[in-house]
């Protein structure tokens, strides 16, 4: 099924297909979407309602100096790591416009799960913030939130490395 079709003034046509090829034509060529990112090293070290939650999983680390999330051109950088019944993902947006960032994040250990949301455009859960410290080709996420039930989240998400981001659709 093919999703997110768009042709520019040059006759250039771009489309996703759910199976994750990007077809491009112009002069009859075709080319497949990048590789998704290496797993990098991430260290996690978060309290969660006073439970601690760590983690030196490997994941992947994301950078995109321009995306767009809800219309808002913003960078983003995102975490994720995941193994056995424990994941975390964490999108963080700082929108071009200069408001406020916005944050993404879920946590999952066992029959636990924890989301806290405060993107702008969809349903907020929670509230908090996220710093972002870079670090040579990576950074640290410092996280200071509370989910929607009241537990708070505080702590870090070192990301070694920052690969590109690959968009998953959209324009």
């Amino acid at each position: 099924m093919w999703r997110n079709v768009r042709t520019w003034a040059c006759g250039i046509t771009v489309a996703a297909a759910s199976s994750g090829w990007i077809s491009l034509h112009a002069a009859g060529q075709q080319r497949r979407a990048p590789a998704p990112p290496s797993k990098v090293p991430i260290q996690v070290s978060l309290k969660i309602g006073g439970q601690a939650y760590e983690s030196a999983t490997p994941g992947t680390c994301t950078h995109a100096p321009v995306a767009s999330i809800y219309q808002v051109v913003s960078e983003l950088w995102s975490a994720q790591q995941s193994e056995g019944g424990r994941s975390l993902s964490l999108a963080f947006w700082r929108p071009k416009d200069g408001s406020a960032d916005m944050v993404s994040l879920s946590i999952t250990s066992g029959p636990s799960s924890h989301r806290v949301s405060t993107v702008r455009g969809t349903p907020l859960a929670g509230s908090g913030k996220v710093m972002l410290q870079p670090s040579g080709k990576g950074g640290v996420f410092t996280v200071d939130a509370k989910t929607p039930d009241g537990a708070a989240i505080s702590g870090t998400i070192k990301c070694e490395v920052f690969a590109p981001h690959v968009a998953e659709g959209g324009h």
